[in-house]
């Protein structure tokens, strides 16, 4: 994953042999909700901490993915979902 500015916007996409050239994110937000855990178990430290984005690449595909930043030593990213172009 290349990065773009602080903080980090992806300027690449790479998902096994296929890679993506970022056009424009279109959206981004962070998510530091607890998804569908009970109302018991939802203590700050179950609380997500993602930052999402909403991207075009230079195909024309719209990605969503997200980052995982609960650990400073270990940042994840996740590809959710690929949107292809109509041809």
């Amino acid at each position: 994953m290349k990065l773009d500015g602080d903080p980090p916007a992806p300027a690449e996409v790479v998902d096994g042999e296929r890679v993506w050239q970022v056009r424009e994110v279109v959206r981004e937000w962070f998510d530091i909700g607890h998804g569908s855990l009970p109302a018991r178990a939802q203590t700050w430290r179950t609380r997500r901490h993602r930052k999402n984005f909403l991207l075009e690449t230079a195909d024309g595909s719209r990605l969503l993915i997200y980052l995982d930043y609960a650990r400073d030593d270990r940042r994840v990213w996740h590809l959710v979902t690929v949107e292809e172009p109509e041809r």
